[in-house]
C-alpha cells in the first residue's frame, strides 16, 4: 500500500488538533511558523510538544518497510529492558495519525515515538574539533565509539545504517543511536535489511541478504579510522567532507588501491591508522562483509591516545616456560 508524502504528514502534523488516536501532541514551529522536521529515505520525523510541554520526536513513514511491527515490536522491547546506555526508549503506534493524502488512502497511518534527544551530530562535532584543531577531544571520540560498538558486538546485535547522520553526542560527550529501521536483533533472524545504509560507510558487497549481528562491521572499521586518521590530520575533513561521510567515499572501498587516503594512511606514523587501513582494505576487497578480527580491533581503540601509537611489543616465548 502506497503511503503518504512528507507533505502530507507535514499538513496532518500542522493541525495536529484531532488527528491523533492517543497522543497528546503539538508540532514544535520554526521562526516561520511551520513545523520542525528531519526528512529521510523512509520517513520523516517531526519535533512534538507534549501537553506536559515535553519534547518527543514523532516518526512517520513515507515507504514502506516491511515486516515493520514485529521489527518495532522487537526493537522496542531491546531499547525498554536491555539497559543499552547508546539507544532510547520508544514506542511503535500502528495507526495513531490521520492523513489526507492525494498519494495514498486517506487513513490512520503507524508513527513512532521517542524522546527528542538534544545533541550534534557526530559529524558536526568532528568538523568543531577539526577546526579546532583538538587531538585529545577526537582521540576521547574514538574512544567513546569504539565503546559503543564494542556494546553492540557483545549484544549480538547491529544497528543496520551507522554513519554520522545517526549517531548524536550529548553535551556531556555521550553517545546516542538514532533512526532504528534497520536494526538487526537475535529475534528477527531470517528477515531481510530493510535497507543497505549509507554508500560511504558501507561495505561494497552488502546486499539485503545481510542481515545478522555483523552488518555494522564495515561501517564501524570506517568511523574509527577516520577518526583516528583526523585525530593527526584535522585538514582531510575540509578536503574530504561532502556532508555524505566523514572523510572516505564509497570509490575508496570499491577501489583500494587506488584510494590516496588509504595509501597515505598505509604509511602513518601511527601503528592504529596503519594497522586499520590494512584491515579495511582487507575488508573491502573480501565477498564477506563479516570482519573476524573486529573485536580485537575496537578494544585496542579503547585505549588510544592523542599521539601517534608504536607497534605492540611482541612477548618472547621461553623454551622453559
Amino acid at each position: 500500500m502506497p503511503l503518504p508524502l512528507i507533505n502530507d504528514y507535514k499538513a496532518a502534523i500542522a493541525n495536529a488538533k484531532g488527528r491523533f488516536a492517543t497522543l497528546d501532541v503539538r508540532p514544535h514551529l520554526d521562526a516561520r511558523c511551520s513545523p520542525v522536521f528531519l526528512a529521510g529515505n523512509f520517513a520523516g520525523v517531526f519535533k512534538m510538544v507534549t501537553g506536559e510541554g515535553e519534547h518527543v520526536a514523532v516518526k512517520c513513514f513515507t515507504r514502506e518497510v516491511s515486516d515493520l511491527p514485529r521489527r518495532y515490536a522487537a526493537v522496542a522491547k531491546f531499547c525498554r529492558t536491555a539497559q543499552c546506555p547508546y539507544v532510547v526508549p520508544l514506542r511503535f503506534l500502528p495507526a495513531e495519525v490521520f492523513v489526507t493524502s492525494s498519494v495514498a488512502p486517506h487513513a490512520d497511518y503507524a508513527v513512532v515515538t521517542m524522546p527528542w534527544v538534544e545533541g550534534r551530530g557526530l559529524g558536526a562535532v568532528v568538523q568543531i574539533l577539526c577546526q579546532r584543531e583538538n587531538a585529545p577531544a577526537l582521540a576521547g571520540l574514538t574512544r567513546a565509539w569504539s565503546r559503543l560498538c564494542l556494546d553492540l558486538l557483545q549484544r549480538g546485535v547491529a544497528h543496520g545504517d551507522l554513519k554520522h547522520d545517526n549517531v548524536l553526542v550529548g553535551q556531556d560527550g555521550a553517545l546516542k543511536l538514532i533512526d532504528y529501521d534497520s536494526m538487526y536483533l537475535p529475534e528477527l533472524k531470517g528477515l531481510a535489511s530493510t535497507m543497505l545504509g549509507g554508500v560511504n560507510f558501507q561495505h561494497p558487497r552488502r546486499e539485503v541478504r545481510h542481515f545478522d549481528g555483523t552488518i555494522d562491521h564495515f561501517s564501524m572499521l570506517v568511523i574509527l579510522l577516520s577518526l583516528r586518521a583526523l585525530t593527526f590530520q584535522p585538514d582531510l575533513l575540509k578536503r574530504h567532507h561532502n556532508g555524505e561521510n566523514l572523510v572516505l567515499t564509497k570509490s575508496d572501498f570499491t577501489r583500494p588501491d587506488s584510494s590516496d587516503l588509504l595509501r597515505q594512511w598505509a604509511l602513518s606514523p601511527d601503528f592504529h591508522v596503519r594497522d586499520w587501513t590494512e584491515h579495511l582494505i582487507k575488508a573491502a576487497k573480501a565477498p564477506m562483509i563479516r570482519i573476524a578480527a573486529m573485536e580485537a580491533l575496537l578494544k585496542a581503540a579503547a585505549k588510544v591516545e592523542a599521539v601517534p601509537a608504536k607497534p605492540p611489543t611482541k612477548r618472547l616465548l621461553s623454551f622453559f616456560s
